[in-house]
């Protein structure tokens, strides 16, 4: 995937990903969290930084922190994640390892090299050992000194990526000596053999300082060490949601040029306006946070921004500033999409399964976020549930009854209602055509039986004319002895057997007759059954057809057969589409923008027959007349999806509309906000933009 524009005043928002140190000149709106952690940072040797996943607590190491740690000869140490696993090195090696990346990347120096009797740096106690030691204090050029600050961020991948208990309590064991300023065993026999060791290190004082930070949800995991690491639950920092003030901060300062006042009013309004308040109790070492004082939650707000930022450099030229003027409509599509690309990112086996969940159990029927008991998961959904937490659609919320977990936002709530919606009518759809077809199958095979009874019945005759005619042929035999014996009556007799002779002809005519008949019959019937089998299929999409126009009025029921012939079609249409729905799961989705309000109905006609051509036209978008192109276009956002556009474009040549030309839109060909086979229809209503 390519990396995302580097943070610039054209691109200062980093859309979910964390604002790094340096663009901190861009980080804006938690100046308080970032100065209330350096106290932390400054007043102990460890300080716990924990908050819910998506309020951004890397961004405020990073961004915040760093800078105000380097301005007071601090060196941030940032180990990202712990490595786990079998042949993984210890923590410490860990620490060791990027204690000396930072110090090279920094200028700094140790005062003098490493002595021969100190301990390898595989061994466990050898960053100790470096840290304790007079000799070596960390210089920059002018001999000022630094003090090492560690920052272990994400720590909760500790319990959730090591499961080994005992690799587990070694790297806390380590981990205490630090904290603690515990001797480790190994620097203790190393200070029993060699005496010069003796002075060289301090065993006193802790010269460097330690920063956790890890999610709230995993805070009852942390306090299970407590025991042996007391310091991890004396000096804590909880982040929270972002306030107004910090959220207009946030886009103000951060945009620059790029947003005037009354458009970051707008922006911050759109998020805040339906967010729940922050719960603040329950959170051990804080204190109650008034409602309604923290509720904006960071990476919507920064996906949003960024999402408005991006549709600014779509135009051509490039807007000045940030359009937020329908924010609530063009807020939503970016929710919609933040929505369904959280989805996508899972496995194809877990997608559906994990929607269905969030819908079922997550949200109430008015549309509203509603929590679920994080130990009530079934097994089989927790990787996905962590996954979306990850995605931050959802998040981990510590209640008094325990951990929750529920969406991040009411906007996604509304999302996710709409998104059960379609899926219990496509459930209905789907259970009406199954009823429509198990009546056609029903009324088919009593086709098929009343078939055979017509062939049978055929049969049946023609058994009865051969008998008939056999009959006629005994009497004949019998009537001719007759004659020999009543020779008197010869003449009578003659006359007798030539009526007799005469009905046998009719008999075996009859019977001739009869069989051909009944053999006609039977291809008669052989036929019809074939026919009421075309009949019933027909029939059958008939009804289809007459449930999708959903009236049961005789007179509309006439034009099911005008239907099947457009079913037809569309079936031919749907097998050309073929390798295009392979690439495209949800259809080709194009979207109608116009300049005002009176254009909108315009659109009609034109989305009348892009959706004969197989596109989904789901609305229409007002963007005002300034944001519009001289003339109609349709635009694409990946160079692989020419071919869609290219065909929107054809569709509405044939509806009337010739000349439009298919533009293609730079930046979006590994977006996750614009999605597969997504176009837009910009409509010119009457020659004006």
């Amino acid at each position: 995937m390519a990396e995302r524009p580097s943070i610039d005043a054209d691109h200062p928002w980093p859309w979910l990903d964390p604002f790094s140190e340096s663009a901190s000149s861009f980080f804006n709106g938690r100046d308080d969290d970032a100065q209330a952690l350096l106290r932390g940072t400054l007043a102990s040797p460890v300080c716990v930084l924990f908050g819910k996943s998506g309020l951004g607590k890397t961004s405020l190491l990073l961004a915040g922190l760093f800078p105000l740690l380097r301005a007071r000869t601090l060196l941030p140490v940032a180990l990202r994640r712990i490595e786990h696993g079998a042949g993984a090195p210890s923590l410490s090696a860990q620490l060791l390892r990027v204690l000396g990346e930072a110090v090279q990347k920094a200028g700094l120096h140790w005062a003098q090299p490493a002595a021969p009797s100190e301990a390898d740096a595989d061994d466990p106690a050898a960053l100790w050992e470096l840290l304790h030691d007079r000799r070596r204090p960390l210089l920059d050029a002018e001999g000022g000194r630094w003090t090492p600050v560690f920052v272990l961020d994400q720590f909760e991948e500790i319990f959730t990526l090591q499961p080994d208990e005992q690799l587990r309590r070694q790297a806390f064991q380590e981990l205490g000596d630090l904290l603690e300023n515990r001797v480790p065993p190994a620097v203790a026999a190393r200070l029993e053999a060699h005496d010069e060791l003796i002075d060289a290190i301090d065993q006193d004082s802790q010269p460097y300082r330690f920063l956790v930070a890890l999610r709230e949800d995993y805070l009852p995991e942390l306090e299970t060490w407590a025991d042996l690491i007391p310091r991890l639950g004396l000096n804590r920092y909880r982040l929270l949601p972002m306030s107004r003030e910090q959220a207009l901060d946030a886009v103000l300062k951060t945009g620059g040029r790029l947003v005037d006042g009354d458009t970051a009013q707008r922006i911050v309004d759109f998020l805040g306006r339906q967010a729940s308040p922050a719960r603040a109790a329950g959170a051990p070492g804080t204190a109650r946070v008034p409602r309604d004082v923290r509720r904006i939650e960071p990476a919507l707000l920064s996906l949003v921004c960024a999402s408005l930022n991006a549709d600014r450099l779509a135009l051509n030229p490039a807007g000045s500033r940030l359009d937020a003027a329908d924010i609530e409509a063009r807020g939503a599509q970016i929710l919609d999409r933040f929505y369904d690309d959280a989805f996508a990112a899972l496995p194809d086996t877990q997608r559906e399964a994990a929607g269905q969940w969030v819908e079922a159990n997550l949200i109430t029927e008015g549309g509203t976020r509603r929590p679920y008991p994080l130990v009530d998961i079934d097994d089989t959904l927790r990787a996905s549930v962590r996954q979306l937490v990850d995605r931050r659609l959802l998040r981990i919320e510590n209640t008094e009854q325990g951990d929750q977990v529920e969406l991040v936002h009411d906007r996604l709530a509304a999302v996710a209602r709409q998104r059960a919606d379609a899926t219990q009518q496509r459930a209905e759809a789907a259970d009406r055509l199954r009823r429509a077809n198990e009546a056609a199958q029903a009324e088919l095979i009593e086709q098929r039986a009343r078939a055979v009874e017509l062939a049978e019945e055929a049969v049946r005759l023609k058994d009865e004319r051969a008998e008939e005619a056999l009959a006629a042929s005994r009497r004949v035999r019998r009537l001719a002895a007759a004659l020999a014996v009543l020779a008197a009556a010869a003449i009578l007799a003659m006359w007798w057997a030539l009526n007799e002779r005469q009905r046998t002809a009719d008999a075996l005519l009859a019977q001739q007759a009869a069989t051909e008949q009944a053999q006609r019959q039977a291809v008669v019937a052989e036929r019809s059954a074939a026919a009421a089998i075309s009949a019933q299929l027909a029939a059958s999409q008939a009804l289809a057809a007459a449930e999708l126009l959903q009236s049961n009025q005789p007179a509309e029921r006439s034009q099911a057969s005008a239907l099947l012939a457009g079913a037809s079609t569309a079936y031919q249409t749907a097998a050309r589409d073929t390798s295009a729905a392979l690439s495209c799961p949800s259809g080709r989705r194009i979207y109608p923008q116009v300049g005002g309000a009176g254009d909108v109905a315009a659109v009609d006609p034109a989305a009348a027959v892009l959706r004969a051509a197989g596109f989904t036209v789901p609305r229409t978008d007002v963007v005002g007349r300034e944001r519009m192109p001289s003339t109609t276009e349709v635009r694409y956002f990946r160079k692989a999806e020419e071919a869609g556009a290219l065909a929107a474009t054809a569709a509405l040549s044939s509806g009337g509309m010739p000349n439009v030309p298919a533009r293609y839109v730079r930046g979006y060909e590994d977006s996750t906000t614009v999605r597969p086979c997504h176009y837009e229809l910009w409509l010119v209503v009457d020659g004006k933009p």
